[in-house]
């Protein structure tokens, strides 16, 4: 295959592996997948990813939900919308999931891996 009949660009990839370098923003995309909806508020978020997190092995940092939601909101929900995933606005605190069926496909990836099956 030459690089020019690949699907994903450069940019894209890189962007695939920056969401997926992060187990709260694979998690972000497992609640959306998993849940079947494309819209919440980042306090549900907050709770549904601090679950998850109480049996990750991945991570042993606080995963209370104030300390999930202020790590949502100030790093990685505004990269999930820089990168298009979603879209976040901070006033509200309302995220819209638009999907990538890369991104999803990869973050199933890393959770059979890491053994990350909640979602």
């Amino acid at each position: 295959m030459r690089p020019s009949d690949r699907t994903l660009s450069t940019a894209d990839v890189d962007n695939v592996f920056e969401v997926l370098a992060d187990w709260r923003r694979r998690a972000v995309c497992h609640y959306f997948t998993s849940a079947d909806q494309t819209a919440a508020d980042v306090g549900a978020l907050a709770s549904a990813i601090s679950e998850l997190g109480g049996t990750s092995t991945v991570d042993a940092a606080d995963t209370s939900p104030s300390t999930i939601q202020t790590q949502l909101e100030e790093e990685h929900l505004p990269v999930l919308h820089r990168i298009g995933l979603i879209d976040y606005d901070e006033r509200s605190g309302a995220v819209k999931y638009w999907g990538s069926p890369t991104v999803e496909k990869w973050a199933d990836h890393a959770a059979a891996v890491t053994q990350q099956t909640d979602f």
